[in-house]
């Protein structure tokens, strides 16, 4: 008798192809739905996605027109001072301008009636021919800051200009010394004018002293005698300069009233170069006059009537 034999069932082994393939592409499935997810929720306002630009981050929101309240509370950084970044600021050095120089006024010649002239040949012809009138000078060709305090000129019966600075007192001193000494060292040349000017100081503790800058010579006696090239005597100009304090001790830069535009004397001044002819000197004259100082402690007052001197006689 043959036996029934059931009918066989349709199944499905695990490791089926068909259904590793089901499951794969279940997982796919989920896996594409939970990236559209993500996409759809990083997208929404206020949270930048991966793609976006820095342009699509920011606000939307329109800007107020001028003078419109948003409404909007300024929003407090949670940052303590002690974690918060430093704010830099950088501030600009002050530019630092040079120190004015004193107020000079012009004044009549009778601000010269108390002054005292020290020099060599120039001052000589300033005296002679500029004529500061009321003045009183010691000036001597061939003079030197070396020689000048032990220098024995008769002067106002006084010899020597120790026994003069001893003798009289002054309001005004001026000094030009230093074309006969543009063989020497500058320095050796400044150090002594410093320990002259302190010498007539320690005799003239009231007086105004005015340094005045050595003169030029012409191009030409520069090229026939290098030692007054100019060079050298803006050198040594620059160094008596800061002897100067602008209180009671002033530097005058005479050079500015004669000069070519070279930092040279101009020919036409000269016969020999380094002098003055007769008929210029009312410019250094002049010069003075429109550069004295005054104050509480040297008052002026002008006189009364322009005073007869050289410059009546300017050509």
């Amino acid at each position: 008798m043959n036996e029934r034999r059931p009918k066989p069932t349709r199944g499905y082994a695990l490791g089926s192809p068909l259904l590793l393939a089901l499951i794969g592409a279940g997982i796919v499935f989920f896996l594409i739905m939970g990236i559209k997810a993500l996409k759809k929720d990083s997208s929404a306002p206020g949270k930048p996605s991966l793609d976006s630009t820095p342009a699509e981050t920011q606000s939307t929101t329109a800007a107020p027109a001028p003078g419109e309240s948003t409404g909007i509370a300024p929003v407090q950084s949670s940052e303590s001072p002690e974690t918060a970044a430093p704010i830099i600021t950088t501030t600009a050095e002050p530019v630092t301008a040079e120190p004015p120089g004193p107020v000079m006024m012009t004044v009549d010649d009778s601000y010269f009636n108390d002054s005292l002239f020290i020099g060599d040949s120039r001052t000589d012809g300033l005296c002679l021919w500029g004529t500061p009138v009321g003045c009183k000078h010691y000036s001597q060709q061939s003079m030197t800051i070396f020689g000048i305090m032990d220098s024995d000129l008769e002067a106002y019966d006084y010899t020597g200009l120790r026994a003069l600075l001893q003798g009289m007192q002054f309001g005004k001193i001026y000094i030009m010394l230093g074309i006969n000494e543009c063989g020497y060292d500058t320095d050796y040349f400044a150090d002594t004018y410093a320990d002259v000017v302190k010498e007539i100081r320690e005799y003239q503790p009231e007086a105004l002293i005015y340094i005045q800058s050595i003169l030029y010579v012409t191009q030409e006696h520069e090229n026939n005698y290098p030692v007054f090239a100019t060079e050298n005597i803006k050198e040594k100009n620059e160094a008596i300069k800061k002897l100067a304090n602008d209180v009671d001790i002033f530097y005058l830069e005479v050079n500015d009233c004669m000069n070519d535009g070279t930092d040279h004397l101009p020919e036409s001044y000269t016969d020999d170069g380094a002098h003055l002819k007769a008929s210029y000197y009312y410019l250094w004259h002049d010069y003075l006059l429109e550069h004295a100082m005054v104050d509480a402690k040297h008052p002026w007052t002008p006189s009364g009537s322009q005073p007869e001197g050289a410059q009546a006689e300017h050509p």
